[in-house]
């Protein structure tokens, strides 16, 4: 008598988990979009495939008191480096202005710091998951390599050249390679910039990162080929004062396009680099994402994604072409260009010239 036994393997498919609204990024700009959902007690997930927040850095970390108080970015003694007091613009050519403040006019992120505040402290814990790869967008599902989840909403934030935005021709982004170095301690807490012939739209950088550190990069279209580090290391070994051993490195792409028109398309928002929203005049990407992530949040948190637009259409994005169409006019002849911006702000009154760059 033969006897047969069967096993029956029950599976049970679970429920997708299902948001409010799933953000696509944990930069700056998700992080800003996750707290104003936080605060509003939304449910939300952001999603990121790195797999630490703030690294790799992707940012110099600099930005004007100005921006950093208008928009409400924490300006905590615990993530900021050193002050900004002294502003100093030159070209290769012998062009200078030095402006002066009584007050800081800037200051200095360490970056890993500054975005794991926003991610942890500015308004508590945000609920995010890292290493998490998002492979495609279906309407409300987001697919990932662990899964798949649902929302209502969905806010893009991946940053330049992301597989969810437009690619960038190389006249629409910048290379950007920056390194920090021991250089001898300077009590002027100033940030000087070189406008030079070998960085076409962009420029060379220096300024304080701690007591015994200074930021010292450089950006510029890539029409050369040349590596930036090349570029850079051939500009400090004439400025020997920039002379230092080099502790970290880091690089990144800067989008430099106009700001896109539209921010919202169905039932996704896109922010920070993914709409250009980088102050093209300093290559400057924080202000910009720290405030489309928060108004695209608030958007969420109203129910009503056309504030985001509306405020996109009568704010943002205004200002923002503003800069682009300033950018190219500066840049259109390069140093020379510069240099004759620079020969007219002599004859501007100081407390022109201290607001105007001063609120960049």
């Amino acid at each position: 008598m033969t006897i047969f036994t069967f096993t029956v393997v029950f599976t049970t498919k679970y429920p997708m988990d299902k948001f409010d609204a799933i953000i696509i990024g944990a930069g700056t700009a998700g992080l800003s979009a996750g707290i104003a959902l936080q605060k509003a007690g939304k449910n939300y997930v952001i999603l990121d495939r790195k797999k630490e927040i703030g690294l790799p850095v992707r940012s110099t970390g600099a930005l004007t008191t100005h921006w950093a108080k208008k928009l409400g970015m924490p300006m905590d003694k615990e993530i900021v480096t050193s002050p900004v007091k002294n502003v100093s613009f030159r070209t290769d050519t012998g062009k200078k202005i030095s402006l002066r403040y009584d007050e800081p006019v800037g200051l200095i992120y360490d970056f890993t710091k500054y975005e794991k505040f926003l991610a942890d402290k500015y308004a508590g814990h945000l609920n995010y998951r890292l290493e998490t790869n998002v492979t495609s967008v279906d309407g409300s599902i987001v697919h990932t390599d662990d899964g798949d989840m649902q929302a209502d909403l969905v806010i893009y934030a991946s940053g330049p050249q992301s597989a969810f935005g437009p690619r960038l021709k190389k006249t629409e982004v910048l290379v950007a390679y920056e390194e920090i170095r021991e250089v001898k301690q300077k009590d002027d807490y100033e940030m000087i910039l070189w406008f030079t012939k070998e960085t076409p739209g962009g420029y060379i950088w220096n300024f304080a990162d701690s007591e015994s550190t200074r930021k010292i990069g450089v950006c510029y279209y890539p029409l050369s080929g040349i590596q930036p580090k090349v570029v850079l290391d051939n500009f400090t070994s004439r400025n020997r004062e920039l002379d230092g051993n080099m502790l970290h490195s880091m690089a990144h792409q800067i989008p430099l396009a106009a700001p896109v028109e539209t921010v919202i398309r169905g039932n996704s928002l896109y922010v920070g680099d993914m709409v250009n929203a980088v102050l093209n005049t300093t290559a400057g990407g924080l202000q910009g994402a720290f405030w489309t992530g928060k108004i695209a949040g608030e958007a969420v948190v109203a129910g009503d994604l056309t504030v985001y637009q509306r405020k996109w259409d009568s704010e943002i994005r205004p200002w923002l072409l503003k800069h682009h169409n300033l950018h190219r006019r500066l840049h259109k002849k390069g140093p020379k260009s510069i240099g004759r911006i620079m020969t007219l702000a002599k004859f501007m009154p100081l407390s022109t010239k201290r607001r105007m760059f001063g609120g960049l």
